[in-house]
């Protein structure tokens, strides 16, 4: 039996390393992916709700860490694509989910930033290779 290739990557943008971040409603915490100000994907839920049904998301914080309380009126738009998956929309946050998912959204972008920050060169130099000094460079 050939052993199979691993499955290309198909993102064609990089994604930032930011610490995981948790929601709970019904009084669970559940992980989160995709985290946005617009909505979320939960895992690890084993519960009723379904596409439509509307909940309230009680608190906001690190996985496995402390959770702040906000209010957050969100609906399910689907389960899956995995077992115990949730993709949820936020309809309603308070001003503190608010300020939470802002951080959150501005600490990913600076990720980004650092991952993809070029090298250091005199941005007058004629372009050439990356890490050529520039003809000002004095390193």
């Amino acid at each position: 039996m050939a052993k199979e290739k691993p499955a290309k990557e198909r993102r064609q943008h990089k994604r930032s390393k930011t610490k995981a971040l948790a929601v709970a409603f019904e009084g669970q915490s559940y992980d989160t992916h995709d985290l946005s100000i617009g909505g979320t994907m939960v895992t690890g839920y084993d519960g009723p709700l379904s596409a439509g049904s509307l909940l309230s998301v009680t608190g906001i914080g690190p996985s496995g860490g402390q959770m702040t309380e906000v209010n957050i009126r969100a609906r399910v738009n689907r389960n899956g694509p995995g077992p115990g998956e949730l993709a949820l929309t936020f309809l309603d946050l308070d001003e503190k989910a608010y300020g939470i998912l802002q951080d959150y959204m501005a600490s990913r972008v600076e990720g980004l930033e650092a991952s993809e920050a070029p090298e250091t060169r005199n941005p007058l130099a004629p372009p050439g290779p990356p890490g050529t000094p520039g003809p000002d460079d004095q390193s």
